[in-house]
């Protein structure tokens, strides 16, 4: 399965609507586009789950609890970690929304994993 079916799957099955479906699309695109990573099932699946789920979390006021000190701490220590800051901050202006500082955190994790494949 691509990233494109799983996220037709997300919205078919009400999971996800139209704008986010969108700004997921947007997302992979910037991606490629920007840092030339093409995601893939393989080495983009999960992040592109998550960020459906924090996207629709987002819509609906729902603010995850922060991330732990201690692992924030250490997230902070990924040799990625700046860069992953910098690709949220860019999705952030490129697909106009906001997103809690919260959220943020936990998106910057998944992009440590997803640059270090």
């Amino acid at each position: 399965m691509d990233l494109t079916l799983r996220l037709n799957i997300l919205r078919d099955a009400g999971q996800i609507d139209d704008e986010i479906h969108g700004n997921l699309l947007k997302i992979i695109d910037i991606v490629k586009e920007k840092w030339g990573i093409e995601l893939t099932e393989e080495n983009g699946a999960m992040f592109i789950t998550h960020m459906s789920i924090a996207l629709k979390r987002i819509k609906e006021n729902n603010i995850v609890e922060p991330m732990e000190d201690f692992l924030y701490e250490g997230l902070k220590k990924e040799k990625d970690f700046e860069k992953s800051e910098e690709m949220v901050n860019t999705f952030v202006q490129e697909i106009s929304i906001s997103i809690p500082e919260e959220e943020k955190s936990f998106i910057v994790m998944h992009l440590c994993t997803l640059l270090s494949l």
